[in-house]
């Protein structure tokens, strides 16, 4: 069985990990139904499509992951993360090509144990969010390891702890630009003790790019300083003059239309952290985009049910009114006012 994808087709489905087509169809047929023979049809989960093949009589199945800038994830950490996510799993993964991940799973290793296979097939249909954490993971890991020597050299140095602490973290890495979407950036830029991930922000319909752009200036605004719940923010429209400066060295190719927004990530959030804790801090960031359609697809149906509930009302006012007769008069040749008889009481 084999099933074809269109790699090129998109979607604005909300993705949903519980109720996403790649998770339900896997757990039906290693989970739910071991050897279960999968229905042919198509599932695309935002950006990324799956394509499954049952082979040696269904030892082994193959998932063919579809994403157009898989090469440019798996160079900047995802593969690294991959390896380690996936450690210890029934199943390998080897690219075939620059958009293409093929993942090879053992069948028979997952039918003798229900909880390992139900793990494999959640490790599985989550490859789309280890793809876009990837790249951030490995500089919240650089800074991690740069915050925990430079703490030591300043325990050792309490007379010179600053330039102590500067000499023994060393250099940031390079910032990174990546192309996660279509006409969309996402640059990740290492300082010495905060990790900017900047996004930007790009929408087609232009109702949607004005509603994005004040939910943007909204979400910048209540989480400028931030807290222990959430990241330091800022939002930038793409004509800022100093957003424009900052840029002028990553050579960012986009110009997006709504705009630019900055998460912060301090030193203070990676702080002796594990490293679920920092997959736990970069996914969210990496797939603020989700979150962003989420609250701008709701913000369209509550408008559009504020305006189909007030023009319901305003029909009701109308079918309610009754027009008055206005009393006609008229005026004689001679300029006297001349209020002729009703109608009903004319005479005979």
């Amino acid at each position: 069985m084999f099933l074809e994808i269109n790699p090129l087709s998109t979607s604005d489905r909300l993705y949903l990990e519980d109720a996403c087509p790649t998770l339900q169809r896997l757990l039906q047929s290693l989970v739910d139904e071991p050897g279960a023979k999968l229905d042919d049809s198509d599932f695309l989960d935002f950006e990324v499509a799956f394509s499954t093949a049952m082979e040696g009589a269904g030892e082994t199945l193959k998932l063919k992951v579809t994403y157009e800038f898989l090469a440019n994830v798996l160079e900047h950490g995802s593969k690294e993360l991959l390896e380690q996510v996936w450690a210890g799993l029934p199943l390998r993964f080897a690219p075939v090509s620059a958009s293409e991940l093929e993942v090879v799973l053992n069948t028979d290793a997952l039918a003798e144990n229900q909880d390992l296979a139900r793990r494999c097939v959640q490790q599985v249909a989550t490859t789309r969010i280890w793809l876009l954490v990837g790249p951030l993971v490995a500089p919240l890991r650089w800074l991690r390891e740069a915050v925990a020597t430079g703490d030591k050299a300043a325990a050792a140095a309490p007379q010179n702890a600053q330039q102590a602490r500067k000499d023994a973290m060393g250099q940031p890495p390079a910032p990174v630009v990546l192309h996660v979407r279509q006409q969309e950036t996402c640059c990740i830029v290492p300082k010495e003790d905060r990790i900017l991930v900047i996004l930007s922000i790009h929408l087609e319909d232009d109702v949607d790019v004005a509603l994005g752009r004040a939910f943007c200036q909204e979400f910048a605004e209540t989480n400028r300083k931030g807290n222990e719940f959430s990241l330091p923010c800022s939002f930038h429209e793409a004509k800022d003059k100093d957003m424009l400066s900052n840029l002028r060295g990553l050579n960012v190719s986009t110009n997006p239309n709504v705009g630019w927004l900055t998460l912060t990530l301090t030193d203070q959030h990676v702080r002796g952290a594990t490293e679920e804790r920092l997959w736990a801090l970069a996914r969210p960031v990496m797939t603020f985009r989700n979150f962003f359609l989420f609250h701008l697809k709701h913000t369209k149906s509550y408008l559009h049910s504020r305006l189909r509930k007030r023009l319901d009302h305003w029909q009701q006012q109308i079918s309610k009114a009754r027009r008055r007769r206005a009393q006609e008069k008229r005026r004689l040749i001679s300029g006297k006012e001349f209020v002729p008889p009703s109608r009903s009481t004319g005479a005979v």
